[in-house]
């Protein structure tokens, strides 16, 4: 269910630098963000919500998620912005209504987010927003591009890494933990599908970043 924003729950952020941490799926890079933005006292954007909430219009409004120009309408027709409580809990405000954490990790937009993320389409309206929101500073953001094409010049780039192996046991437990029908050889296969699907798309694909501190 999409939530309205509530007037006066925006959080105060100060100014400060420009952080993009990049890496595969489920590899911790949504945590790390989140705690170094709450440490410094910085907005902070899980750019991969902004294509859950893409796909989610899509699947909610029973749309083709194979069909590029109508994804790429719903990305250039939509506004996104920072939620308002985003160094505590997951979520982006959709044309002013909040989808949080609950709405956008259903199995269905984890079977179809990486195929709409590799339409190029969705690809440079989300980047536009992406780096509208940076324009500002102050902001840890995380992704798969991020150093290597939404913020080149960012003040720190980091590329978090953790094996296949890892990263689907973490998913399984995160599945495990909503009460979703759900195995660890499954979670493995989709995580090794999702990662080639990350690296092999035409248009930036997830690679390590110039200058990027890797830690696995």
């Amino acid at each position: 269910m999409i939530r309205p924003m509530s007037a006066g729950t925006q959080q105060e952020f100060k100014a400060g630098p420009v952080v993009a941490i990049d890496g595969p799926v489920a590899s911790g890079k949504t945590s790390v963000g989140r705690a170094v933005a709450a440490g410094l006292g910085l907005r902070f954007l899980d750019t991969g919500i902004m294509y859950r909430a893409v796909t989610w219009l899509a699947l909610d409004g029973s749309q083709d998620v194979n069909d590029s120009k109508v994804m790429g309408r719903l990305a250039r027709d939509c506004t996104m912005e920072v939620a308002p409580d985003s160094r505590t809990s997951a979520g982006i405000s959709v044309d002013g209504r909040l989808l949080v954490a609950r709405d956008l990790s259903t199995e269905d937009i984890d079977r179809n987010v990486s195929a709409v993320a590799a339409v190029s389409e969705v690809r440079r309206a989300l980047v536009d927003q992406q780096r509208a929101i940076a324009s500002a500073g102050g902001v840890v953001m995380v992704g798969r591009d991020i150093g290597s094409v939404v913020l080149p010049e960012a003040d720190v780039k980091l590329y978090v890494d953790a094996s296949p192996e890892v990263r689907a046991q973490r998913r399984f437990l995160q599945h495990r933990e909503k009460g979703l029908d759900s195995d660890y050889q499954t979670c493995l296969a989709d995580t090794l599908r999702r990662d080639r699907l990350d690296s092999q798309r035409a248009d930036s694909p997830l690679t390590i970043p110039d200058g990027a501190v890797v830690i696995n």
